[in-house]
């Protein structure tokens, strides 16, 4: 796949959050996947290496806290071989009324089509101070 493919693969699975959409994402990822958050896994439960199972828990749980999904845009991302770097902002209200808005760097890896690899890193402070 050339690096603009990739880069349209990472845009249309980063849609999925704005809807709510875990099944778009697990679909999104090959079946040996890996999503890694930057933090200490003893402080932050989002936080450490997930697998792709771990990972659609984590989503399922996140979009049930928020009202209407995760407005995550994409304002830069940059491609190389099956790589694509995105720099991304999200916003959400949550059920309980807080405002949730974070910033992110996202390294991707593609392969035949679908995500294989995510290595996230976030505010996660942001993350148990609204979310919990």
């Amino acid at each position: 796949m050339s690096i603009e493919d990739n880069k349209r693969i990472v845009q249309e699975f980063c849609h999925h959050f704005r809807t709510s959409n875990a099944d778009g994402l697990i679909d999104g990822m090959t079946e040996d996947a890996t999503w890694w958050v930057n933090g200490k896994p003893h402080l932050f439960s989002s936080a450490g290496t997930k697998t792709k199972a771990e990972a659609a828990s984590m989503f399922r749980n996140m979009f049930s806290a928020y009202k209407n999904g995760l407005d995550m845009k994409i304002i830069n991302m940059i491609g190389e071989g099956d790589s694509v770097a995105a720099e991304a902002r999200s916003q959400a209200t949550t059920k309980s009324g807080k405002i949730y808005e974070n910033e992110y760097f996202i390294l991707f890896k593609v392969r035949d089509g679908k995500i294989s690899l995510v290595r996230e890193y976030t505010d996660l402070m942001h993350v148990q101070e609204t979310v919990g």
